[in-house]
Parts: C-alpha cells; structure tokens; sequence
C-alpha cells in the first residue's frame, strides 16, 4: 500500500501536550523545511496559501474554551520567505489600495445615510415650517439606523426605502411592502426616541 504524502493534503492540525495531532491521521511530524507562520497578517497567509502546501495549526477547544481558535499555518520555509519579501515590496502600493478603498467606502455610506434620510422625511410628511425639525429627526435616525455591520433594518440592502429590495443578505423571500414596512417601523422606532429625547418638559 503506497503511503500518502501528507504534506500534499490541507489538514487540520491540532497543537496538543503530545505535538502535532490531525484527527484522521493521528500524530505528526512538522517536516523540517517547514516553519510556523502566525495568524495575524493576511496578505502573508493569503500568499502562503497560493503556494498551494500548508496546513492550518488550530488550538483544540478545552474546559475554558468553548471553540477551537485559528493559531495560524504550517508551511513550506521558502513559500513563507517568499510571501514575506512579497508582502514588503508591496506594502507602499497596499497601503495607498486601503486608504483609497476607506474612503471610497466611506463616500458610499455618506451617500447612502443621505437617501436614508431623504426617505424618513418622506415618511414624516412634516408640514414646510417644521423642516429644520424634519432634517434633524431624518438625519439622527439615518445615522444611528444605517450603522454598518448593526444588523438593522437600515443594512438589510443599499437602497432607499422606497425602492426595491433586491438585495438581501438572506435567501427567504420578502416582498417590498413587507420589507418597506419593517423599515418605517424602525425609522418610526428611532423618531419616537429622538422626539422624547429632545421634548421639551
């Protein structure tokens, strides 16, 4: 029976009391032309993981440790060099990607609490004299609605309110009204608390 290579195979691998351990093929030996890369920096780990040979070193759960927890990859010595000497020549080119990227973002969200906002003053139909009012409720509410990564209403799609959900992180099916209520309800939610915040005794 022909021995499997190891090292050609993505495993699991645990760090215990007794060394290197994968749960289907017991102990192992960390090859000597390997190293240990750290979890941490993900352009490295990426780069690593193209070279196409590693394995993924995990701490097992314990009595204080509900799950498993990432330590980082096993890996080649030269594909980890590589990566690293990669990683440095790019760093300045990188870097110009993220702060360009952080405010591209940031334009998107700026743009989309502002059509937010342009909906809940649709919803409020305040009469003309009370506008300063109206901007001031839409604006707190679209801010505090719209946060990313909250989970609310506000982030279920990049839309306006008013316009179709297609979107969705879900699968399930919504329709517009359903989807439309739920976001009123929420606008309404944020108003009501900005109003008893700010009424007047």
């Amino acid at each position: 029976m022909t021995e499997v290579d190891l090292t050609r195979l993505h495993l699991d691998v645990y760090d215990t009391r007794e060394g290197p351990w994968n749960p289907e093929h017991g102990d192992l030996e960390i090859p000597d032309d390997w190293d240990f890369l750290a979890a941490g920096d993900a352009f490295v780990t990426r780069s690593v993981k193209a070279a196409g040979t590693y394995w993924v070193a995990w701490r097992p759960r314990g009595q204080n440790r509900q799950h498993r927890r990432r330590l980082g990859l096993w890996a080649p010595r030269v594909a980890i060099e590589q990566a690293r000497v990669k990683a440095s020549a790019t760093e300045t080119e990188r870097a110009r990607r993220r702060v360009h990227g952080a405010r591209s973002r940031e334009r998107r969200e700026a743009a989309y609490r502002e059509e937010l906002a342009d909906a809940i003053r649709r919803f409020l139909e305040f009469p003309p004299q009370r506008a300063e009012l109206a901007d001031e409720i839409a604006e707190a509410a679209a801010a505090q609605t719209a946060v990313v990564g909250s989970g609310r209403v506000g982030r279920t799609r990049t839309l306006t309110l008013d316009q179709r959900a297609d979107d969705l992180a879900t699968e399930e099916s919504w329709d517009d009204e359903y989807l439309y209520r739920q976001i009123k309800a929420e606008a309404q939610h944020d108003v009501d608390e900005f109003l008893a915040k700010h009424r007047r005794p």
